[in-house]
C-alpha cells in the first residue's frame, strides 16, 4: 500500500512539474487613460500603422470604430481601445510572442501614459 502512495504522490509532483514546464506564462499589461476625441484616436491608429514593424493593425477601418488591434507575427499583442469612457491600452506579453515589433509605438506613447499615470 505504501508504495501505490509513494508512487501517485511521485505522479503529482511529476505532473506539477511538467505543467508548470509547458504552461504560458502571460504578462498583461494595463493602462487606462482619460478618453479621446476621434480625431485623436485617429492619430493614435496613424502612429499604430506607421511605428509598428513588421506587424499588422487591424480595425478601426471605419470612422466609428473605436478599437484596434496590433499583431506581431500572427499573433496579437496589443489592443487599444476607446469605447467605453476610457481609453484602454492592453499589452498582451509573453515568451512565445514576439513584442518588439510594438515597441517603437510604446516609446512613442510612453510620455503620454506616464504623464497621465502621475496625474491620475
Amino acid at each position: 500500500m505504501r508504495l501505490v502512495i509513494y508512487a501517485v504522490v511521485l505522479l503529482t509532483i511529476l505532473s506539477a512539474v511538467i505543467a508548470n514546464w509547458f504552461v504560458p506564462r502571460v504578462g498583461l499589461n494595463l493602462w487606462t487613460l482619460r478618453k479621446v476625441s476621434d480625431v485623436e484616436f485617429a492619430v493614435m491608429r496613424e502612429d499604430a500603422v506607421r511605428l509598428v514593424r513588421g506587424g499588422l493593425v487591424r480595425g478601426a477601418l471605419q470612422p466609428e470604430d473605436r478599437y484596434f488591434v496590433v499583431s506581431c507575427h500572427g499573433k496579437p499583442v496589443m489592443l487599444v481601445d476607446n469605447s467605453m469612457e476610457r481609453l484602454v491600452i492592453v499589452l498582451f506579453a509573453d515568451r512565445w510572442i514576439d513584442v518588439p515589433c510594438a515597441v517603437p509605438l510604446m516609446l512613442h506613447w510612453s510620455g503620454r501614459i506616464v504623464a497621465e499615470r502621475v496625474g491620475a
